[in-house]
């Protein structure tokens, strides 16, 4: 247990290592991106610059809240603070959200009203940023939690944007399309608003405290049924810590002869079947046959 817990907490270490490195590069290139903007006119890398600095922030606030939810239980919280995390990508996710309406936006009126842009500027721009995201995606990409998961679609998003733009110089400095990086920028923010809406359907679904879809009821009462003692399993809630951890209460029926030390066996054997369903708080009701059911 003790190398699991070890295991665990390096690998929660690095995911929030991960979140900071991913920051950094972002501040960082979304400086460049406002002076590369102004200098070759391009309205879509400004715009683009604008949508960096709120992934910044978003990336911050998901650091914090990512070191936050790896604190222990306490009387305060007593399931413990893993759904500061779920918090941190439903913020992510509305900022996601904001930030591509506002690039489609851009996008729009640079449809209406197009200018011309320095493709050389844009060409050596579109590099940078390919590297740059790439680099922090890729390590994004290790970790499993929804947060991390989150802040990686903002790096997609600019990763492909980034892509787009390296087409779009190409062709610029042969043709003067300039709607071209118009139209990729909506199709692209549109992609990405698809993975958003997935993502802040899960946190919403976690919030609202529904059944878990993960965990497979059926099974977990099929395997539970076949242990010796059990009658009946009702009166079944249960709902999500966050996207990896799940609470399940519920009854069990036994014979009305069952004594205390055949149920405190019996109760490790329900919570070893709950823990391979990745169940790690629990609350089982014992009740004998003769009791009226829920």
């Amino acid at each position: 247990m003790s190398d699991n817990h070890h295991h665990h907490h390096r690998h929660h270490h690095q995911g929030s290592k991960n979140i900071l490195v991913a920051f950094f590069l972002n501040a960082s290139f979304a400086i460049i991106e406002l002076i590369g903007g102004y200098y070759t006119n391009s309205v879509a890398i400004i715009s683009d610059a604008i949508h960096d600095f709120g992934d910044s922030l978003a990336l911050l606030f998901s650091f914090f809240a990512e070191k936050i939810s790896h604190k222990e239980a306490d009387d305060k919280f007593t399931f413990g603070y893993r759904r500061f995390s779920i918090l941190s990508a439903l913020i992510n996710g509305i900022i996601l959200l904001l930030g591509s309406l506002f690039v489609i936006y851009e996008a729009i009126g640079r449809i209406l009203s197009p200018e011309a842009v320095k493709p050389e500027g844009m060409l050596g721009l579109a590099i940078l940023g390919i590297i740059v995201n790439a680099i922090a995606a890729y390590r994004l990409s290790k970790d499993d939690g929804i947060n991390s998961k989150m802040v990686m679609y903002h790096l997609l998003e600019d990763l492909l944007g980034w892509i787009a733009v390296l087409i779009v110089s190409i062709i610029l400095l042969f043709k003067p399309w300039y709607l071209l990086d118009s139209i990729l920028s909506i199709l692209i923010s549109l992609m990405i608003l698809r993975g958003v809406y997935k993502n802040l359907l899960k946190v919403g679904t976690i919030f609202l405290q529904r059944f878990p879809d993960d965990l497979e009821l059926a099974k977990i009462k099929d395997e539970i049924l076949e242990l010796n003692l059990v009658k009946d399993i009702h009166a079944i809630k249960g709902w999500s810590i966050d996207d990896e951890t799940y609470y399940l209460r519920f009854h069990i029926q036994v014979p009305k002869d069952t004594i205390i030390q055949q149920v405190d066996s019996l109760k490790a054997e329900i919570k070893s079947i709950l823990k391979d369903h990745k169940v790690k708080y629990s609350t089982i009701e014992f009740e004998s046959q003769t009791h009226d059911c829920d």
